[in-house]
């Protein structure tokens, strides 16, 4: 079993599509703050792009745990989410690329002058609730029981993973994991 977790409008073929938003037309409609609506060990992978920034840490600690409880052993969570110290470096260097990509994607306006008016920003657009950086998702998803491993846009050791990302490399901000059950 392969599932979408806060799936959005997004379709993957062959794939379950869960999302709190009946609009979206999910297969299963389900508030992802809470314990997910399957058994132990029922799915083989798990995909979830943008959705984890969404909860407060707490909340996403939770949800990591029972990723894991739902996942099978050897199963994958293929985990996308801006990632918050390439954010950080960025802004840092004021990178004219990513500061225009800021204003015309996410609205964040270009004369953002300080580090924590970016933040909430960043924080307020569209139900964002929280970021990570690698440290930070390893310190939650070691100690659920997950191997975390870093990988590129679109590549995986899971010929099931690959070509799923949706956000490219040309924003330049993409963290992504392949996070196996052990």
């Amino acid at each position: 079993m392969k599932i979408s977790l806060g799936a959005g409008g997004v379709r993957f073929p062959g794939w379950l599509h869960v999302d709190a938003d009946a609009h979206w037309q999910p297969d299963v409609v389900a508030d992802l703050s809470q314990p997910l609506p399957f058994s132990d060990a029922y799915a083989d992978f798990l995909q979830s792009e943008d959705f984890i920034g969404q909860l407060t840490f707490a909340q996403a600690r939770d949800h990591l745990i029972d990723c894991h409880r739902v996942l099978k052993t050897g199963g994958v969570l293929r985990l996308l989410t801006p990632d918050l110290a390439v954010l950080v470096d960025h802004y840092q260097r004021r990178d004219p690329r990513v500061l225009e990509l800021w204003e015309r994607e996410v609205g964040i306006p270009l004369q953002t002058r300080t580090l924590g008016e970016l933040m909430h920003a960043a924080l307020t657009f569209a139900g964002q609730r929280s970021f990570y950086d690698e440290e930070t998702l390893r310190a939650l998803l070691e100690p659920a029981g997950f191997e975390v491993r870093r990988v590129s846009y679109n590549e995986s050791d899971y010929v099931e993973l690959r070509g799923l990302d949706l956000r490219s490399p040309d924003n330049a901000i993409s963290l992504y994991l392949d996070c196996v059950k052990r």
